[in-house]
């Protein structure tokens, strides 16, 4: 609905109420935003440049804290060398691009190379090494991390990421990039990962680490809403990933089956049955960087994100404030502030105007008592070396919009929501009409235009 003068006042009053906290400046309770990556891939696995390159991209575009998750890599060993040649279209590359190499050389003069029987090698850093070299306390934070890559019979592929933890778990020591999975269960995999990462961490005196399930739809739907649904533990999942290409729509619903869906049955059924609510990530998937000697077409980068509210830009700060919702997924869309009264139920948010650009509000919702079974399936057919899948379709009164509110180009954005007697959750999705910068608009992880998401909140 169009937001009248009147209408608008009552929203602005409603939102002063909470404290705005800027990006860098922090407000009356110490906290401020942190823009953050935390999925990024280098040539210890697929990326397409070294450690320093990666790193040092993110840092120049502003990031206030960065990690790196090579496929089932946290890279340790001193003595790693890469050859230095032709860009190779072969997975996972196997050379330094010569182009890489030499804007490596030019921006870190230090680097070690050498050459050796007749070819340039460059040697790889560890990320013990990058984190010495890059991490500065209360400036900019590096994180080590991993992405659990594994994949089974028929192409089903399950991909989990955790970030905080300097190893290895003991399912993916001495694997290759893809660890083999057979026709083993997804859910039951997940909840062993999970296990084996919270392991490592109390191993680790019970360092802070985060984790989360990566890119539900890829390649062929692999991962499902009953998928997340069996594992209520898991507290993040991403709703935004630029990295992966699309899974093709088949025969499913003209409403979509993309990854807010995915995310609004999940969240109806935990909340129904009490249990902890699922949060969603932003991430770029980068394989490919910028300053690196890379052709831009092949580049996406700085894309999708997230924005943490906390008091301190340490990993315990982060995850603390993520785990209690305290931060937002975004292509493009920045908040100003996010609040929630928890007692009223009363999600309030507030988005700087940008010129020439329009927005609109959804806030959404499930009421309780809707059916949150799936109410039928969709055979997908096997194909393009994707096996068969069988997709459920879920009641279209799950995730529906209770309230939504236009802005016109250039005006700032001011909503609130409260939650009825009878809705489980509300969380806000806020799009422009600016397309996405992403290469392939047309992508079931990815919006076609510009969007910030808020987490979900109910009543405390």
């Amino acid at each position: 609905m169009r937001v009248t003068r009147r209408a608008f006042t009552g929203l602005t009053a409603a939102a002063a109420a909470f404290p705005a906290v800027s990006a860098g400046v922090p407000g009356k309770d110490g906290k401020r935003w942190y823009k953050g990556q935390l999925h990024t891939h280098t040539c210890w696995s697929d990326g397409r440049v070294l450690p320093e390159q990666a790193v040092q991209a993110y840092r120049d575009a502003g990031y206030d804290f960065f990690a790196i998750t090579d496929h089932n890599r946290i890279g340790s060993d001193p003595d790693r060398w890469m050859p230095v040649g032709e860009l190779e279209r072969v997975w996972p590359p196997k050379v330094i691009d010569t182009p890489v190499f030499e804007a490596f050389r030019k921006r870190f003069p230090n680097a070690k190379w050498r050459d050796r029987e007749g070819r340039r090698e460059v040697r790889m850093s560890t990320m013990a090494e990058i984190h010495a070299r890059f991490n500065q306390p209360g400036k900019f934070l590096f994180m080590k991390g991993c992405e659990v890559t594994l994949a089974g019979s028929e192409t089903r592929h399950l991909h989990l990421n955790y970030v905080g933890l300097d190893r290895l778990i003991p399912f993916v020591r001495n694997s290759p990039l893809i660890h083999g999975i057979g026709d083993a269960d997804p859910s039951g995999l997940i909840r062993t990962i999970r296990g084996e990462v919270e392991a490592l961490a109390a191993e680790r005196n019970g360092v802070p680490y985060l984790f989360w399930v990566n890119h539900p739809h890829w390649t062929y739907y692999d991962v499902l809403p009953q998928h997340l649904i069996d594992n209520p533990e898991v507290r993040f999942f991403e709703i935004c990933n630029n990295g992966s290409d699309a899974a093709p729509e088949g025969g499913l619903p003209r409403d979509g089956y993309d990854n807010d869906r995915l995310w609004d049955v999940v969240l109806a059924t935990r909340c129904a049955r009490g249990e902890q609510l699922l949060y969603g990530i932003g991430v770029d998937d980068t394989h490919f960087y910028p300053n690196s000697g890379i052709r831009p077409s092949s580049i996406v980068f700085n894309d999708a994100w997230i924005a943490v509210r906390a008091t301190a830009l340490t990993p315990s700060a982060l995850f603390t404030a993520m785990n209690r919702g305290d931060f937002y997924a975004t292509c493009g869309v920045t908040f100003d502030d996010i609040a929630f009264d928890g007692r009223k139920g009363t999600l309030s948010l507030s988005v700087p105007a940008k010129a020439g650009v329009a927005h609109t509000v959804s806030f959404i919702t499930t009421k309780r008592g809707v059916p949150l079974d799936p109410v039928r399936e969709v055979d997908l057919p096997a194909g393009n070396s994707h096996g068969a899948r069988s997709v459920p379709v879920y009641s279209d009164a799950i995730g529906t919009v209770a309230k939504q509110f236009t802005f016109a180009k250039g005006e700032p954005v001011r909503a609130s929501y409260t939650l009825a007697a009878d809705d489980l959750y509300v969380r806000a999705r806020v799009a422009s009409d600016e397309p996405a910068t992403y290469r392939n608009a047309i992508n079931r992880m990815h919006p076609p235009v510009k969007v910030g998401w808020t987490q979900p909140y109910r009543r405390q």
